[in-house]
């Protein structure tokens, strides 16, 4: 919380409360309820894509299999730090996703990294059309260096996992009397076999294709938004704080990435141009979308039936 509290007061700073109120004034019910679809829409084409990694290891699992683990997931992500959500997602509902835990990391693994790709060229993007100094270079770099991040290890994965899971094979096979041993090699065994997912170029092929889309659901959201608000350029602004907003969020510093999202997407808009009060509440706006599919996770969690929840009597 101390994390979020530093962020949200240097997001503060400068910004008139008379401003603030006047640019939230110009958000209406119809806007919010538009961009709210698109970000539905976005989560949706992620349950698919999620599925589709799913059953290519387990042909039988069903669609709707994977939407409560998911909305659980997502919520508890956004009550709790540090990703509790992803475990949470991984180790309660390996009955319902019928997979084994590592299985379900891998595949978690897998959209992350192509994810941050995605995003980070969604923000470059952005970046090339601003003049030098406007965004600073700080964020430039760490966003250049979590993509270069992503792309080494999609290229491990592709050369060096063969080898990998031979040796944790033989480990499996060998280690017959060290139970606990034995039993960490079969995990690895699991996560390898959801990541020789990315040795698959259709599958691959086709994940990638659901996340432009979901990206560019994401991204009609954010645009939405900052045409209600009047942005002075409301195409590339609200992509470049989608970019920057979104790769914040890869280091899960504060419950819901409170401070941290908002001071970055920010900043994407005020690069071009935005006032800070219009990027504040352009900021506050968008991560407030997160908040009905967050409260739909958790009443999935506590009130429907099934693993990893206490059933309704």
């Amino acid at each position: 919380m101390i994390v979020a509290a530093v962020f949200l007061w240097l997001l503060a700073q400068g910004s008139e409360l008379a401003a603030l109120r006047a640019a939230f004034a110009q958000l209406s019910v119809l806007t919010m309820l538009l961009a709210l679809g698109f970000a539905g829409a976005g989560h949706g084409v992620r349950i698919v894509r999620w599925w589709r990694l799913l059953r290519v290891l387990e042909p039988r699992l069903p669609l709707a299999a994977c939407v409560r683990p998911f909305l659980c997931g997502f919520a508890i992500n956004n009550v709790l730090p540090f990703r509790a959500g992803d475990a949470f997602r991984a180790l309660a509902f390996q009955e319902e996703l019928r997979s084994p835990a590592m299985r379900v990391v891998g595949t978690l693994v897998i959209e992350r990294v192509v994810d941050v790709i995605v995003v980070s060229g969604i923000f470059f993007v952005g970046v090339l059309a601003l003049p030098a100094g406007a965004l600073p270079r700080s964020i430039v770099i760490a966003v250049g260096t979590l993509a270069a991040i992503g792309l080494i290890a999609l290229l491990a994965a592709v050369v060096g996992l063969p080898w990998v899971e031979s040796v944790l094979r033989r480990l499996a096979e060998g280690l017959s009397g060290a139970r606990s041993a034995q039993w960490a090699a079969r995990q690895g065994l699991h996560l390898a076999a959801a990541l020789r997912l990315v040795r698959s170029d259709r599958g691959m092929l086709a994940f990638a294709g659901l996340s432009v889309v979901i990206w560019a659901c994401e991204g009609a959201a954010f645009v939405t938004v900052a045409v209600a608000l009047g942005v002075a350029e409301p195409l590339l602004g609200p992509w470049l704080a989608l970019g920057v907003g979104t790769l914040s969020t890869t280091l899960p510093l504060a419950p819901g990435h409170i401070g941290t999202f908002d001071y970055l997407v920010a900043q994407g808009l005020v690069a071009y141009g935005a006032s800070l009060a219009t990027a504040t509440a352009f900021a506050f706006a968008v991560h407030a979308l997160w908040v009905p599919y967050t409260v739909a996770g958790l009443l999935l969690y506590w009130w429907v039936p099934g693993t990893g929840a206490p059933r309704r009597r």
